[in-house]
C-alpha cells in the first residue's frame, strides 16, 4: 500500500490529524519542549516530531522505518495514534519530506 506523506508545521495541529484521518502519514512538529527527557532509555533530543496516522497504516508506515507496533502511542479523543521520532532520525525525515516538496 502507498502512504501519503506529508509533513506539518506546530501551528497545523488541526490540518495534521484530518489529513491522518483520511488515511495519510502526517509527520507533525511538536514543541521541542521535551528535549533531554528519557522515553523506553532513549533520550529525547530536538528536533521532536509526532508521526500521526490511522492504526493499520500507521503500524505499516512504522515497519517500514525501523519503529515497532508497540511503540504506537495510543488513540485517545481521535482515532488516530502516532509515533515520537526525534534527534537525528526527525531530521532525517523533515529533510526528506522536504526533497519531495521541491521535487
Amino acid at each position: 500500500m502507498e502512504l501519503r506523506e506529508k509533513y506539518f508545521e506546530r501551528r497545523q495541529i488541526k490540518e495534521a490529524i484530518a489529513f491522518a484521518e483520511a488515511g495519510g502519514i502526517a509527520v507533525h512538529r511538536n514543541f521541542d519542549s521535551y528535549h533531554g527527557s528519557t522515553i523506553r532509555g532513549l533520550t529525547r533530543e530536538r528536533p521532536f516530531l509526532h508521526i500521526i496516522g490511522l492504526r493499520p497504516q500507521l503500524a505499516e508506515w512504522g515497519g517500514q522505518h525501523g519503529l515497532r507496533p508497540e511503540w504506537i502511542q495510543p488513540e485517545k479523543r481521535r482515532k488516530v495514534a502516532h509515533y515520537d521520532v526525534f534527534g537525528a532520525p526527525a531530521e532525517a525525515l523533515i529533510a526528506r519530506l522536504a526533497s519531495l516538496d521541491t521535487a
